[in-house]
């Protein structure tokens, strides 16, 4: 993983909003009637995690660094204690139970790309028949797309890695913005994507 000043990024992010994608993707479970289990992968501050299992969610929370889990660790509900996991662990080593929700938010990028192809499988194959991945992948076009230790694609790249499964939003986002590090390009692919019920 590149380096970065996370200690900085969670500080900067405290007090933030759920996710969008997390939000989008959670009101497609609830016009189904479901809540299940969720692993988020790259869990940072645990904003995320916290509105998953306030939602009645049991959720696997991993992050490779142990300030983040301690600060999830913090803002667990005590009613929600019993729902919540947490894993200290890269991405690319974690083992994924199977699951109703695989949310990676601006985590997967930061996988290697040696690595990239195996935790993908580990992901579609973490998916329960009807089980959603959401999260997002960066494009070739992005600041950081010269940094070899992060993992980019094409958007040809990016909407094969859906094959087999039912996108049900793919949103490229192409433009200038900023980041924590400063301005930056930001080339990203929003997802949501259902795993087909079995027949």
């Amino acid at each position: 993983m590149c380096s970065r000043d996370w200690t900085g990024y969670y500080d900067a992010q405290e007090g933030r909003e759920p996710r969008e994608l997390l939000l989008q993707v959670l009101r497609s479970f609830e016009v189904e009637g479901r809540v299940g289990s969720a692993v988020e992968l790259g869990c940072g501050d645990g904003t995320d995690s916290v509105e998953l299992l306030t939602r009645g969610w049991e959720v696997l929370s991993i992050d490779a660094h142990d300030d983040a889990i301690r600060r999830l660790r913090e803002r667990i509900p005590a009613d929600a204690e019993p729902r919540s996991t947490t894993m200290v662990s890269s991405m690319e080593s974690a083992d994924l139970p199977a699951t109703d929700l695989v949310f990676a938010s601006f985590s997967l990028p930061f996988c290697p790309p040696a690595e990239f192809p195996g935790l993908w499988h580990r992901i579609r194959s973490a998916l329960r028949p009807g089980g959603r991945f959401a999260g997002e992948l960066f494009g070739d076009r992005d600041t950081w797309a010269s940094d070899p230790s992060m993992t980019f694609h094409t958007e040809g790249a990016a909407r094969a890695l859906f094959d087999g499964l039912e996108v049900e939003s793919f949103v490229e986002e192409d433009e200038d913005g900023d980041s924590f590090d400063g301005p930056k390009h930001w080339h990203v692919f929003h997802v949501i994507a259902r795993r087909p019920e079995l027949r």
